[in-house]
């Protein structure tokens, strides 16, 4: 409908007899609502009066307000525009003057409107509405009525549009196989039972619900599992007195691959089986299909689609995303699931579509499986073909849910050959197949290779099973061989009752430890102390600071002479006058701790224990007087007295150090008599690579990111910071 036209249409003004109507009816008031909250709403007999007509095969109704009928106004407040045969309506608002496509119930009415229980509109017009518009009721209930229809027959055709190509990808579903019932209640569901009859004399039979019939047992006690003497399937007793009401198997995931027109259907069905009480023999097997992912002839994945309630309109098959290589989008929520395969139809896929997939054989080497997960991961992991068809299970597995990785398991993925991708000799894969070792066997494999130490399948299984990485090891295994490593370990968790993973954290502290009160960490009796926990909780006694005395174990390791240094250079360096003193470090945790309390980086920083080493600049603490077991300053300075940095509490400088300045003066002129000719030369290198170092930051425009000198050049901070010795 063009709007121009409809404009054009003779205007439907109120008649003289609705007029009448309206200037004899009155207005009510009336008090609604609760004790707790009411208010007043107004009502008139006739909320609404309607005058309609065909024109030119347009229903036209106008829509009049009494409001403005009793000022005297004859023209409507709305009016709507009908064309049957297209379905379309058009409202014009004459108040405001526009257009609204929406439906009567939806218009900015009054509020009166709502609680005046009639609207006027004479029989003939009724009439009219009824003629036209093909509906059971005059006046406003009936346009309602139409225009609701309307409504629902475009949503209808525009969720048709959505769903006509899903209808097509869902023609080409097979036929569920002939014996699909019984594999489900067979195989599908794997959780059986042995019910029997409690009896204190002693149950010597109970019917198994896989065999179906009565079998030999042995004191059976209830919910115990245990495994059928004629199935050999597991099994779960139950005793028909303690299992109140129905039995519930668990519910199961299963799936069914076939071919279909575009390739291949992977459909996903859960299942129960249930047992009623004093029928036990008769089991009730349920199935549905939650799932369907299409693939191509090849193998690649295409679409998938879930059961569920479509629109809040009704359950159909409704498309949703195929699982990625991390996670399963299933209905509206993620998850993996794994189930067992209908076998099948296995063997003649496996010929043509999913002949370069892999996946039959992962099928085969598991007892249960997300195939659509596997076929997903094995397009961006095309490896994983190789391995399946290797027999290695765990691998497969792992690469699925992202606990191997591609850059920690193969070496040369260029390669063709299996040993070459995965690193390791014929001997070595044959171990990994027999093993049926993961990602972690794999590494272990590659780190005998490596280092040529062969190492037992038990001990690898063990490290494997105990989640112990070669990593782990390193703090150690330059001492001790593998298998030395694995028998300590595990005397070690049997005698103290702790985890492996406690065993390796108590070790290495206890080293870290030990190398800080400069005990012989080379030595086997240090190293592989019989009474481990006992000889840790004694190191623990003898630090102020577990966590500082092992940082500073490992400082040591990397730089030895770091407190020997300190210890030659306290003479010349240590000064105090009235308010101020210079004091030097004892110990690596006496600089640790200064950077703690002050929360600058100063002991966590390798740069300043590199400078230490090599004697380019050395960290000393300025102290007060009134105060000197409290951090005040740290200092950086270079051998001849140049103080490089300054800084106290979150790397600032606060106003008072202008009055250490002056003092930090008298104490540069003292070292400058103390210092030997070597502390000079180191002077001269010092202030070399201070200044090369400047120039690197220069040329790379360094900035300060955080705290109060965000934004400004570290070289600018660093140079201001500097006092020169005299």
């Amino acid at each position: 409908m063009k709007k121009d036209a409809l404009s054009k249409l003779r205007t439907l003004k109120a008649t003289k007899k609705m007029m009448k109507i309206a200037a004899a009816d009155t207005i009510s008031r009336e008090r609604v609502g609760t004790s707790l909250y009411s208010y007043w709403v107004e009502s008139y007999g006739y909320g609404l009066y309607m005058r309609c007509q065909v024109l030119n095969g347009i229903l036209k109704v106008a829509f009049f307000l009494p409001e403005y009928m009793r000022m005297e106004s004859v023209m409507p407040a709305y009016e709507l525009f009908i064309n049957k045969e297209t379905g379309e309506f058009l409202t014009y608002d004459r108040r405001l003057d526009r257009w609204l496509t929406a439906k009567l119930d939806m218009l900015p009415w009054p509020r009166y409107l709502i609680y005046s229980k009639k609207k006027w509109i004479n029989p003939e017009g009724a009439r009219t509405i009824k003629r036209y518009l093909g509906v059971s009721n005059g006046g406003y209930k009936g346009i309602l009525d139409y225009q609701l229809r309307v409504r629902r027959d475009k949503l209808k055709q525009r969720h048709k549009r959505e769903t006509d190509p899903w209808d097509l990808d869902m023609e080409q579903t097979p036929e569920l196989p002939k014996d699909w019932k019984k594999w489900v209640s067979k195989v599908g569901i794997p959780e059986n039972y042995i019910f029997y009859h409690y009896d204190r004399k002693g149950v010597t039979e109970g019917y198994c619900t896989y065999c179906e019939k009565e079998v030999p047992i042995r004191h059976p006690k209830h919910n115990r599992q245990g495994t059928c003497p004629c199935c050999r399937h597991k099994i779960t007793f139950k005793s028909e007195g303690k299992a109140a009401g129905a039995v519930r198997t668990d519910t199961a995931c299963m799936y069914l691959v076939q071919r279909c027109e575009d390739g291949v259907m992977i459909r996903e069905f859960t299942g129960e089986r249930v047992y009623r009480k004093e029928d036990y023999r008769n089991t009730e097997c349920y199935f549905t299909e939650v799932r369907r992912a299409i693939f191509d002839k090849n193998g690649y994945a295409l679409r998938a689609y879930y059961w569920g309630d479509y629109k809040h309109e009704r359950m159909r098959w409704i498309k949703t995303e195929l699982c990625n290589s991390y996670t399963q989008s299933y209905y509206y929520y993620y998850r993996t699931y794994e189930g067992r395969v209908y076998g099948r139809t296995l063997p003649d896929l496996a010929k043509r579509e999913l002949r370069k997939t892999g996946l039959v054989e992962a099928i085969a080497a598991a007892k249960e499986i997300d195939p659509e997960k596997y076929l997903v991961v094995w397009k961006s992991i095309p490896e994983l073909e190789r391995l399946a068809k290797a027999g290695l299970g765990t691998m497969v597995r792992e690469f699925m849910y992202g606990k191997c990785t591609i850059e920690g398991c193969f070496k040369n993925r260029l390669s063709g050959d299996l040993k070459k991708l995965l690193g390791i000799d014929s001997q070595e894969l044959a171990r990994l197949r027999r093993c049926n070792g993961g990602g972690r066997f794999l590494k272990w494999l590659q780190y005998e290779k490596m280092t040529g130490k062969p190492l037992p399948d038990h001990v690898i299984s063990w490290f494997c099973q105990e989640g112990i990485t070669t990593d782990d090891l390193k703090f150690i295994s330059s001492r001790m061989s593998m298998v030395q490593i694995y028998n300590y370990v595990r005397r070690q968790m049997k005698e103290n009752g702790m985890k492996s993973g406690e065993v390796l954290t108590t070790w290495s502290d206890y080293l870290a430890m030990a190398e800080r009160f400069h005990m012989d960490t080379q030595d086997a009796i240090i190293y592989r102390v019989r009474k481990l926990r006992k000889r840790h909780d004694e190191l623990v006694e003898r630090c102020h600071s577990k966590s500082l005395a092992i940082k500073a174990g490992e400082i040591l390791k990397n730089y030895p002479h770091v407190e020997q240094i300190y210890e030659s250079i306290r003479d010349i360096y240590e000064y105090s006058d009235k308010v101020y003193s210079v004091v030097s470090p004892h110990c690596i945790e006496d600089v640790l701790r200064e950077g703690e309390n002050l929360h600058h980086c100063v002991g966590s920083s390798d740069r300043y224990w590199e400078r230490i080493e090599r004697k380019e600049s050395y960290i000393l603490f300025l102290r007060r007087n009134d105060n000197p077991e409290k951090a005040y300053y740290t200092l950086e300075i270079e051998p001849d007295g140049t103080v490089r940095q300054k800084r106290t509490m979150y790397d600032r400088q606060e106003a008072d150090i202008e009055d250490a300045k002056k003092f930090l003066k008298k104490w540069q002129k003292e070292v400058s008599k103390r210092i030997s000719s070597e502390e000079k030369e180191l002077a001269e290198i010092s202030h070399s690579l201070r200044e090369q170092e400047f120039a690197e930051m220069r040329e790379q425009q360094l900035i300060i990111n955080t705290g109060e000198l965000a934004g400004r050049l570290l070289v600018d901070v660093l140079t201001e910071d500097l006092m020169e010795a005299a």
